[in-house]
């Protein structure tokens, strides 16, 4: 009967609790009804008390309201006897008061409960998507913070590198070994997982956001599969460096492709950017020559240089890598 309903109108449709109310209702009386010959009028209301039940915690207060009051004229005129006439003896009277109060009863409990119950359902979802926008904003603040922080012990770095005084050089590589501190405490603290980090799409995607801000079409920058996986500090710190080399190479008016090759030899990793046009050399050297792409390799432990190969002249940052990352992916040479 239920699947009747549900088919023939929406399970939104208003008229939908009524419909099923009614069908429990029509339930009970003919589960009841085979029973007349052996009970005769005893337990004649016991059938309806759980339609009204679940009406009462399924549609809420009116229909369960309705189906009392169903439920009540069907039992005192089909199943209290004499059935099918008027009784009206103080017994039957009081039987029949004792079903409606009782029925009102638990209408009133199980509607201010699952009342409650709705209110705070809501309020959970209220209090969780609160937290959640919080908690969002907290990861990124932590990340924001810990970007900046390795770009302040880059130049923390660079300064120390080039500072005459021993003391002050010092001074320097310590405030750079704290600022890296604090940088890795704010990643634990927004929740990222330090895991591997797929550098060629990595530098992929990155490649698409300069050439988007450059106003450059996206194959302007062709990045060459490599398989190689660098730890998120390595990866974000080299995806600095590898932005300010093409935003740089952008700036000087590169027209020609560029293309970038990834390459593990051993204990260090190198990213290579080509450029295949003619007269590329001043604007590869002008771009080596960047205080912020300086202050990055030095961070990084890394070194820049310039290099001819069989794909042109080329741009190589060269970078160590840990004991760990250099077993986890085999050596693989592209150049």
């Amino acid at each position: 009967m239920f699947g009747l309903f549900q088919r023939l109108l929406p399970r939104d449709h208003v008229l939908m609790p009524w419909l099923l109310t009614a069908g429990l209702v029509a339930l009970a009386f003919f589960i009841r009804l085979p029973l007349q010959p052996v009970l005769g009028g005893g337990l004649a209301y016991s059938a309806f008390y759980p339609a009204v039940i679940l009406s009462a915690y399924a549609f809420g207060r009116a229909p369960a309201i309705a189906a009392a009051l169903v439920s009540a004229s069907l039992a005192f005129w089909c199943f209290v006897e004499p059935v099918y006439a008027w009784k009206a003896t103080p017994t039957i009277f009081a039987a029949f008061g004792f079903f409606t109060a009782t029925c009102a009863v638990a209408i009133v409990v199980i509607t201010g409960l699952t009342g409650a119950l709705k209110d705070v359902s809501h309020q959970l979802g209220r209090a969780r998507a609160v937290a959640d926008g919080h908690a969002g904003l907290f990861r990124e603040l932590n990340e924001r913070m810990s970007h900046h922080m390795r770009l302040v012990a880059g130049v923390l770095a660079l300064q120390a590198k080039g500072e005459p005084e021993p003391q002050v050089a010092d001074g320097l590589r310590r405030a750079m070994e704290r600022t890296l501190l604090i940088s890795r405490v704010h990643r634990e603290l927004g929740g990222r997982v330090e895991g591997p980090v797929d550098f060629d799409a990595f530098a992929a995607a990155l490649a698409r956001a300069i050439c988007i801000a450059h106003n450059a079409p996206p194959e302007r920058v062709i990045v060459e599969a490599s398989g190689l996986e660098l730890g998120v500090e390595e990866a974000t710190s080299l995806g600095v460096a590898l932005a300010e080399c093409l935003g740089a190479l952008f700036d000087t008016g590169v027209k020609e492709p560029l293309k970038i090759r990834f390459d593990v030899q051993g204990r260090r990793a190198e990213v290579a950017i080509t450029e295949t046009g003619q007269g590329v050399d001043g604007a590869l050297v002008s771009v080596t020559s960047g205080y912020l792409l300086r202050a990055m390799t030095e961070q990084l432990g890394a070194a820049v240089a310039l290099r001819a190969d069989a794909g042109g002249s080329a741009l190589v940052l060269s970078m160590p890598r840990p004991r760990a990352a250099e077993t986890a992916v085999q050596p693989s040479t592209l150049h």
